[in-house]
């Protein structure tokens, strides 16, 4: 029987994110304007109106790139990490045999400076902040030394500690 678990995390907006959600329509409203105004002024007000309104088209996909989650699976001894954007557009991440991680425990700030000084090809933060954070770190084939910092679920975490060697829990 599978072992399988999916978890869905959804990332909390940053006040930096608020500020340049902000500024794209400010400057789209404004850029729209002017295209509106200059439209009336042309020979060609249908080509103004047209660009005012792929102007609005775009500030909308562009601030809908800021709505970003996380999808954990598990699946027997693997843990997939996907990023999931806008709702629409899936990437996998990182996809990490579970048995062979190299180390495991929870991500306190003790923790978060002992790793820090250390040597990683690639970092993954794949939960906000405040959550109740875990790290494992990986060997990956291809993208070498992974350091993975994810917000498990009970759940999640049961079946993650499954297939982790337990010598290598912190």
């Amino acid at each position: 029987m599978d072992n399988i678990s999916e978890q869905l995390v959804k990332i909390n907006k940053k006040p930096k994110d608020y500020f340049l959600l902000g500024t794209i329509w400010v400057v789209a409203f404004v850029l729209v304007f002017f295209f509106v105004l200059f439209g009336r002024a042309t020979a060609f007000p249908a080509f103004a109106y047209l660009i005012a309104i792929g102007i609005i088209y775009g500030a909308f996909k562009l601030s809908k790139q800021f709505s970003v989650e996380y999808e954990y699976i598990v699946v027997n001894r693997d843990l997939d990490i996907d990023k999931i954007t806008a709702q629409s557009s899936r990437k996998r991440i990182v996809s990490i045999k579970l048995n062979e991680v190299l180390d495991f425990g929870e991500f306190t700030s003790a923790k978060a400076q002992s790793l820090a000084n250390r040597h990683f090809d690639e970092r993954f933060v794949c939960c906000n902040a405040n959550d109740n954070a875990h790290y494992l770190t990986y060997k990956h084939p291809k993208k070498g030394m992974v350091l993975l910092v994810v917000a498990m679920n009970e759940r999640t975490k049961t079946e993650v500690l499954k297939s982790i060697p337990r010598a290598v829990i912190s």
